[in-house]
């Protein structure tokens, strides 16, 4: 039972259930108008939907981002109250002896992330799928003008009307362009989130096994988490949300544990921060904050909690007292249902389109060893819980919520164990592979062999899983190196294109230069280029439409000279209608890839 008062929590659920309850109901009374065809919308010039459409969600996701910040500023400033509140802690190291400490401890550790960060920003360029077009803005401005709002990263996720949810995503790059253009700086600060995200989820180990975990668990966790492919999609590059939604659940996991563990209302709010914002990066992860709570909520209930009242044991009064800050996350289901109808299910429904991707729709089952890990360990969980022989931790909330999270994607996309979505499970599945060292290897390792071996066998095996897993399709190694070849390929044919069409002009030629469908299809690279005609291949209509130079705007047949760019179109060339026959191969990055190519006409 906990004492500290919970006011702020039964205040918070109160009027955020009942705003977004109600912004629910009218958000459907709206719904229903719009479907039953008396609104008129349909029947308006498209060009005049779009533009009002345009408006809407201008102004409607300008007032959620405003009741967003106040709801974080009403959190903030309690959990500060908190803060003041509780007693003080004993003094504690600042942040570069921290860092040192932690070095001189996990010199290993150190290592291993150090080479990886090294590789990360190594690795790291804009010459990557919608980055190439988010960097326009950047780089017209000669890199003058970073405090400006990104037109094209707010219309990927706030200006869709097409039933996707996930208007915080990307924000993070947005903030990080006002500070520095520069992407090897935007991938420092990945790196950072990285390890804080391994640290906090063996610091939860740590947490719940009491502090009884061996020297081996930080290393471990680690090298586990370092080397997924979900790993590479997401920290080769950044512009995958679920890196910065897992680094939020990280946080959000680590406070909420301490919570339960110890009841502190400054850690329960903090988590409650951290779940306010975890939805807002993906319409799915809503599961992932809200899920964990509203097990405890359960499990306690039928006193499967000890720290937890048991429903019935206490008045009803008092049982809400004792969940407030688990019923106040739970809440957050609301207000996510209530924006998701404002933001998006509302205009969607107005433009009359389908949901993006639903043809996906439990399209893909492929679990990898990890995923079935996790399974397992559920199950097992679960039949442990069963027989009363252990009870219910903040774990548990977070492999069901891990669970629910895979299954909502494999309903709506798929699930993959190696794709880029599911590093929010692998993280997971992490944390569950290292209870299992923990709970049943490393006590037996301790009463047998000294510390050191006992680091070495376990160090062994997690290069052991990490090979096998190397042996499987959609591996890690092939993930990174396939980013790197293709920043690579993309530059490279860029900066011969740039070459060979300078060349030709210095030499009098006229230079007519084709380029089709791909990302550099709205990049201002293409633009940049040398030539008298830029001509665009619509894959679609099969026409070549000229963009920029004589005759903007006029159709066009290609002719001898012509040069051909393909810089990530690939088998589409072929596919839609070019007939690569009449073209000489100029330039090719690798003869067995199908694009990263210069062709010229005959």
């Amino acid at each position: 039972m906990r004492y500290t008062t919970t006011v702020f929590e039964q205040r918070w659920t109160f009027w955020l259930s009942t705003l977004s309850g109600t912004a629910l109901i009218i958000s459907a009374c709206l719904a229903l108008w719009l479907q039953s065809g008396t609104s008129g919308f349909s029947t308006l010039p498209e060009t005049t939907r779009e533009s009002l459409l345009s408006q809407y969600n201008t102004i409607a996701h300008g007032g959620w981002i405003a009741v967003l910040a106040v709801l974080a500023g009403l959190l903030i400033n309690s959990i500060v109250k908190t803060s003041t509140k509780d007693e003080r802690p004993g003094p504690q190291k600042s942040w570069p002896f921290a860092v040192t400490d932690f070095i001189k401890q996990h010199p290993a550790v150190t290592v291993a992330l150090t080479i990886y960060v090294v590789l990360m920003i190594q690795e790291s360029s804009w010459f990557y799928k919608e980055i190439l077009t988010w960097y326009n803005e950047i780089l017209n401005d000669q890199l003058l003008n970073n405090f400006s709002i990104r037109e094209r990263l707010i219309n990927e996720t706030m200006g869709r009307n097409d039933f996707r949810f996930f208007p915080l995503s990307h924000q993070d790059l947005h903030i990080l362009s006002w500070v520095t253009p520069y992407t090897k700086v935007w991938s420092l600060v990945s790196a950072l989130e990285l390890i804080a995200t391994i640290i906090l989820g063996c610091k939860l180990i740590e947490r719940i096994k009491k502090n009884g975990t061996s020297a081996s668990l930080i290393l471990m966790g680690t090298l586990l988490f370092l080397f997924t492919s979900a790993s590479a999609y997401n920290y080769f590059q950044f512009i995958y949300s679920e890196r910065f939604l897992t680094f939020l659940l990280a946080l959000y996991a680590y406070h909420y544990c301490i919570y339960l563990d110890s009841g502190q209302l400054r850690n329960g709010r903090l988590a409650l921060l951290f779940a306010l914002f975890i939805p807002f990066f993906k319409d799915t992860a809503v599961l992932l904050a809200v899920i964990p709570p509203a097990t405890t909520i359960i499990a306690g209930g039928l006193g499967a909690i000890p720290s937890h009242p048991a429903w019935g044991s206490i008045k009803p009064s008092q049982w809400i007292k004792a969940y407030a800050l688990d019923i106040a996350i739970v809440s957050l289901a609301l207000f996510f249902l209530a924006s998701f109808a404002i933001l998006s299910a509302l205009p969607s429904l107005a433009a009359d389109v389908p949901r993006y991707d639903a043809h996906l729709g439990f399209s893909v089952l492929a679990l990898d060893i990890r995923l079935i890990v996790l399974l397992g360990f559920i199950a097992s969980r679960l039949w442990l819980i069963g027989r009363k022989r252990t009870n219910v931790t903040a774990l548990d909330g977070l492999n069901f919520a891990a669970l629910a999270y895979g299954f909502a994607l494999y309903a709506l996309v798929g699930l993959e164990g190696s794709n880029y979505m599911s590093l929010p499970i692998q993280f997971v599945a992490v944390l569950d592979i290292l209870m299992i060292w923990e709970s049943l290897v490393a006590p037996k390792l301790q009463q047998r062999i000294n510390s050191r071996q006992a680091q070495a066998v376990a160090l062994g095996t997690t290069l052991l899983l990490l090979n096998i897993e190397d042996r499987q399709a959609a591996t890690f190694r092939q993930r990174a190196q396939l980013i790197s070849w293709k920043q690579r390929s993309w530059r490279t044919t860029l900066n011969e294109a740039r070459a060979i069409t300078q060349r030709a002009k210095e030499n009098g030629e006229t230079v007519n230069l084709i380029y089709s469908k791909g990302w550099f299809k709205h990049s201002d690279q293409m633009k940049a280029l040398t030539y008298d005609r830029l001509v665009y291949y619509d894959i679609d209509t099969r026409r070549y439409i000229i963009k920029a130079g004589i005759g903007k705007g006029e159709f066009y047949t290609p002719q001898t000279g012509d040069f051909l760019v393909d810089i990530d179109t690939g088998k589409k060339l072929t596919k839609y209608g070019i007939n690569l026959s009449n073209y000489d191969v100029l330039y090719q990055e690798d003869p067995n890839r199908e694009y990263a190519r210069i062709f010229r006409h005959r």
